[in-house]
């Protein structure tokens, strides 16, 4: 073979095998860069999928708040109606607002109808905060009492001072009665249902405190006089048992102190007996005006009342059944001037445990007496029970 044709031979297979390398590098960069856009979207569904487990697992945990809650509604129900009293049911609301969407703060406000304004009641993680009374409308809580619909925080509700610290507002209805406002704020447990729960709450909180303001209202009617607002007798001596347990244990003293109007039947007779009545209303604001917040005030009859002064000897009972009698005696009331004294009078007694008596009955039956004693020896006064001046016996 000739050289020229080796040449020509040898170039060719050059030229060949140039051909499959730049072949072969062109699949192995076209190869390279299918695996890298692949790995791409292999990191981008990655990512994705971790993203729907994340979503799953928060969707997890809110169902499972969903069917803690639902499966406690019977018992949360049940705990909220079987409370009698107002500050035992907002415990058990506040507890339930906490256990669902775990807020820093929590505000109770009540809504009082004549003056349209909400009141607020109870404070929960303010360490200091000014307790407003607010208007309807007046920041977050106001607007949503007004509207009568949840409010959040929002940029075209800016913070205002009496919102401070608040980001969400609930109204507490009952019947499309606005009883009052749930304010929350800095809320930890977020799951996107939070709206929902508080929603759930503000309804259940409605029923509950309308129930509450019943049961209280009736309870105030049944321990009350209706006409003084004094207690009536059958509470009188409920509480009497009760503080006299505690006399006895403590070994403290008890008074009892029991006047009646003089010459009551005589005003009724000269001046009507809605007049009377008048009388009456009057002279238990001046006795509850001048007791303590200890002491028990009852309307014992007709127009005979009656006090129990816990943790009081008969010394200072006297002291201040005096000082009724002269209140009494120098109060304005209308037509005092044509009472026999010129002036409303009272005839009153006082007896004190254990000193009078062994037993509450007892001291009372003695201060009765004393009582008696008073009208006897000329009315308007107050008599002390004494064992061996009086003829009965304890």
């Amino acid at each position: 073979m000739e050289l020229s044709s080796v040449i020509i031979v040898i170039l060719f297979a050059l030229t060949i095998i140039a051909i499959i390398i730049a072949i072969r590098a062109h699949f192995s960069g076209e190869k390279a860069e299918i695996e890298k856009e692949y790995n791409k979207k292999l990191f981008i569904e990655e990512n994705k999928i971790t993203d729907l487990r994340r979503e799953i697992e928060n969707l997890t945990q809110e169902k499972d708040k969903y069917i803690q809650f639902l499966i406690s509604i019977p018992d949360i129900v049940k705990n909220l109606v079987s409370h009698l009293s107002f500050e035992e049911t907002v415990s058990s609301i506040f507890r339930l607002i906490k256990s669902l969407v775990a807020p820093e703060v929590i505000e109770l406000y009540m809504f009082d109808r004549m003056a349209s304004s909400l009141i607020p009641i109870i404070f929960h993680g303010h360490t200091e905060k000014k307790k407003n009374i607010l208007k309807l409308g007046e920041g977050l809580v106001g607007l949503a009492a007004e509207n009568r619909m949840l409010v959040l925080r929002t940029s075209q509700l800016p913070i205002i001072g009496v919102d401070e610290g608040i980001d969400v507002a609930a109204p507490i209805l009952f019947k499309d009665r606005l009883i009052g406002v749930i304010g929350l704020g800095k809320i930890k447990l977020r799951g996107g249902n939070e709206k929902r729960f508080i929603s759930m709450v503000a309804d259940l909180a409605g029923v509950s405190l309308q129930s509450c303001t019943y049961l209280e209202t009736a309870k105030e009617e049944a321990i009350t006089d209706p006409l003084t607002g004094l207690y009536n007798r059958r509470y009188f001596f409920e509480r009497a048992k009760e503080i006299s347990y505690k006399a006895i244990n403590n070994n403290s003293p008890i008074s009892i102190f029991i006047f009646d109007i003089d010459y009551f039947k005589k005003y009724n007779d000269m001046n009507s007996h809605t007049e009377g009545d008048y009388l009456l209303k009057e002279l238990s604001q001046l006795l509850k005006e001048n007791s303590r917040s200890t002491d028990v005030l009852a309307r014992y009859g007709g127009e005979e009342f009656i006090i129990l002064m816990p943790e009081t000897d008969r010394d200072n009972a006297i002291i201040y059944a005096e000082k009724i009698r002269k209140l009494i005696e120098n109060y304005s009331f209308k037509h005092r001037e044509r009472q026999p004294f010129g002036y409303i009078s009272i005839s009153g007694g006082v007896a004190a445990f254990p000193f009078d008596g062994n037993s509450i009955d007892a001291v009372i039956r003695h201060a009765d007496a004393a009582l008696y004693e008073s009208k006897k020896s000329g009315r308007n006064k107050v008599v002390r029970y004494e064992p061996f001046q009086f003829s009965m016996t304890g």
